[in-house]
């Protein structure tokens, strides 16, 4: 916990004064707010639907309270890719897809490229101004295409500890516009997640989504659902001259849950790692390690032998 309270202060020390950005927890596969390197397996199916609660100031000082449904649909595709499409309410549907690029392995990360926001609308986002309007943002919020590094280290550590990292454009971005006084980040575009597991079925997410710092939790039920919870744009709450009566400038309680089936057709022969890794088996995948270095280390002998 110790480890997750420094990064979170690391997190929000990114943040030095109010930006017009937002997005709905939840709304689509990925941590929290940005997207992983991970994918569903063929024929896998995978929904969510998430809610969302925040509230504002009205011109007589009054607090308004209101909320926020959205939703998404994905779609395994021989073990390499992913498709589906998300719901952000009144905003209206867009396509996002994702490709794995390269496995993860024990010491090698996974690779994945894609594309969120797959729609004409290029300020695609649910919020609105008092005026019933679009926010209009700096870069188009559409064809946010991105590419991102996820590891989990706690198969060759004892730290249950897993990193994303990536970089986009579209919505990944701040503004062309926003100087020094806006949020500090130091790569545009630049974004990243922790995720802490505690216990096999609960996990704790950090993640920087280029714009906002989010925290939440996840509790895995069973193999199929998992609960998900979230507080998003934290850095709201370090702003002394942010306006109130912004929607976009006030922090956001998401709740969520995640359901996936199948897969149905055509099922696939995993590797021995990524079977282990989908079994959350840490000790198996030591094992599976240390037989692979005694291997090799054999070959190496054999090899000194035949010379």
């Amino acid at each position: 916990m110790r480890t997750v309270r420094i990064l979170s202060l690391i997190t929000l020390c990114f943040v030095v004064d109010s930006v017009i950005a937002s997005s709905l927890p939840f709304s689509r596969p990925g941590l929290i707010d940005i997207p992983t390197a991970t994918i569903l397996q063929h024929t896998q199916i995978g929904f969510g639907g998430s809610f969302t609660a925040f509230s504002y100031e009205n011109a007589d000082s009054t607090s308004e309270n209101d909320f926020a449904i959205a939703g998404h649909l994905e779609f395994g595709l021989f073990d390499r890719g992913q498709v589906g499409i998300t719901w952000l309410g009144s905003a209206g549907l867009s396509a996002d897809a994702r490709v794995i690029a390269i496995n993860e392995g024990t010491h090698v990360p996974a690779i994945a490229v894609g594309c969120q926001n797959i729609t004409g609308e290029e300020n695609y986002e649910f919020f609105r101004n008092t005026n019933d309007s679009l926010y209009k943002y700096g870069e188009s919020q559409n064809f946010s295409a991105y590419i991102v590094f996820s590891k989990d280290f706690k198969y060759f550590s004892e730290i249950p500890l897993c990193i994303h990292l990536g970089y986009g454009i579209g919505r990944f971005l701040q503004s062309k516009d926003f100087d020094s006084s806006g949020i500090s980040n130091p790569i545009k575009g630049a974004f990243g997640g922790l995720e802490y597991q505690p216990a096999r079925n609960v996990s704790i997410m950090l993640e920087w989504d280029g714009r906002d710092a989010n925290i939440g939790a996840g509790y895995v039920l069973n193999d199929n659902v998992r609960f998900l919870g979230a507080v998003t744009e934290l850095e709201q709450l370090i702003l002394s001259d942010r306006n109130h009566s912004d929607v976009m400038q006030n922090i956001k309680f998401g709740f969520g849950v995640e359901i996936t089936l199948g897969p149905f057709f055509n099922r696939t022969t995993l590797t021995p790692f990524e079977e282990l890794t989908r079994t959350y088996d840490a000790e198996l995948l030591r094992k599976l390690e240390e037989i692979r270095s005694h291997a090799r280390e054999d070959i190496e002998n054999l090899k000194r032998d035949i010379h």
